[in-house]
């Protein structure tokens, strides 16, 4: 589910897996697997709870760059390839998120 304006994630370098996100995610989007915060973006909401309980800041709330075709709108002559930069858009999201 995307959420809006920002997202959380998690900097798994920075994070201890102490699970207090998880504890007090009111989505039930956090897990803790392998020792590091794992967030179901299906579930979040983004409500930003995690972000202010996480002790070492591994949780950052980011604001995603959207693609300039979204903010315009599509165009009836130009949808098929508004519609490939936006995949490809989505695509180079995913994997900023992942990390």
């Amino acid at each position: 589910m995307f959420c809006g304006m920002w997202i959380p994630v998690v900097d798994l370098m920075t994070c201890i897996g102490c699970g207090k996100c998880a504890e007090v995610c009111p989505d039930a989007a956090i897990a803790i697997v392998e020792k590091k915060a794992n967030i179901d973006y299906n579930k979040c909401t983004c409500c930003g709870v995690c972000d202010r309980v996480c002790q070492t800041e591994a949780l950052k709330l980011i604001s995603p760059q959207m693609p300039a075709v979204a903010e315009k709108g599509a165009q009836l002559e130009t949808l098929k390839e508004d519609l490939k930069m936006l995949k490809q858009g989505l695509v180079k999201m995913k994997k900023e998120v992942r990390g």
